[in-house]
């Protein structure tokens, strides 16, 4: 497998007050981007998100996603 296979995905919670935390950032390969095709909700550490937007961000090389904690609401305002 070559190293252009994988992309970096850095992962986003949106907050209640509207500021964006880092979560995280990691490599993921052609099978779990693919899924963000389908897949509406993450789990991370134990933690339910729901996946809001993506974004392309070519100057860091890197997938954004945003994301909102389920549980709480998060900071996404849906209704």
């Amino acid at each position: 497998m070559e190293e252009d296979e994988s992309m970096n995905i850095a992962l986003f919670e949106k907050l209640v007050d509207g500021q964006l935390q880092k979560i995280s950032e990691r490599p993921w390969d052609e099978k779990l981007i693919q899924a963000l095709n389908v897949a509406n909700f993450v789990l991370i550490g134990g933690k339910e998100y729901e996946m809001i937007e993506g974004r392309l961000n070519l100057d860091l090389n890197v997938f954004e996603l945003l994301l909102v904690t389920v549980s709480s609401g998060g900071g996404g305002n849906r209704q």
